[in-house]
């Protein structure tokens, strides 16, 4: 436990507290997260494959990430401590998926401060903190952590009251082809600005990365003409096909969606609430 403490300690060495990240610079976890070793990645590809079958042989998917892991890929480090959690493939044992969220951690990886955050927060294998677990998310974050960026900014708008910040974490995640954060964007346009088109935006973009509450939400708003927009049966039809085929498939994309399923303005914000209502998307990345 001591050997933990200290490895803690000098992780978030210098970390700031939430209250202190007003000045956000998005980074992005693909400039500060190790390379990957080639043939580890072939090895955490194919135990990805292997996990997606039913029944799964975990032993086996269990095995491969180990053989990735002891490479250094920290993706695989990631997948191998949810199996010691689970009890998949392996033995359950919380102690282990620590040790591959501190050796994350030694490696500079974003995603192992976030891990580590999680188990701080709920106490699992470390001591329960709040304090150490938010700063961990906030290390994870100033990182590039996409998952923490994501977290954080929620934290912002809705328990903060702080919603360009927390947007700007949001969006910065976006960025980064994180689903979670882009269907995030969707519901904070919808529900707290009220900017429709912007919020159909982020859902589209939700839906070509895989989260299918993106697919829902758009099909719901043609079925149903919400938000002043017309019922539109092709375009309902199009988001429909896309949700059932990522609820086959979750691992689907759809990197063209917004071009083969095009949006149409919305009756009185047009493409967007804040802007004339004759502009139109450039496909720039400060259009939204």
């Amino acid at each position: 436990m001591m050997i933990i403490k200290a490895l803690l300690a000098a992780a978030l060495l210098g970390s700031s507290s939430l209250s202190m990240a007003y000045d956000f610079k998005c980074i992005h976890e693909k400039d500060t997260a190790p390379p990957l070793d080639q043939q580890a990645d072939q090895w955490f590809q194919q135990a990805r494959t292997l996990s997606r079958k039913r029944p799964a042989d975990w032993s086996k998917v269990a095995e491969l990430y180990q053989q990735a892991v002891e490479k250094g890929h920290w993706k695989a480090m990631h997948n191998l401590a949810e199996l010691y959690l689970r009890g998949d493939g392996v033995a359950k044992d919380t102690n282990k998926a620590i040790d591959l969220y501190l050796k994350m951690i030694q490696l500079q990886v974003p995603l192992g401060y976030y891990d580590m955050s999680t188990m701080t927060k709920r106490g699992l294998g470390v001591v329960q903190s709040d304090r150490t677990a938010m700063q961990f998310l906030i290390k994870s974050a100033d990182m590039g952590g996409p998952q923490a960026q994501t977290r954080i900014g929620y934290i912002y708008i809705y328990e903060k009251n702080k919603d360009p910040i927390g947007i700007s974490y949001l969006k910065c995640a976006e960025r980064q082809d994180y689903a979670d954060a882009a269907y995030k964007l969707g519901t904070y346009y919808e529900s707290v600005d009220k900017n429709y088109p912007v919020s159909l935006h982020y859902y589209q973009r939700a839906a070509a990365l895989g989260e299918r509450k993106g697919a829902i939400e758009i099909e719901d708003v043609f079925q149903n003409g919400k938000f002043s927009y017309n019922k539109d049966k092709k375009t309902e039809d199009a988001y429909y096909k896309v949700s059932r085929e990522l609820a086959k498939n979750p691992d689907l994309r759809f990197p063209n969606l917004a071009k083969e399923h095009q949006l149409p303005p919305n009756p009185v914000q047009g493409y967007h609430a804040d802007k004339d209502i004759n502009w139109k998307p450039t496909g720039r990345d400060d259009d939204y």
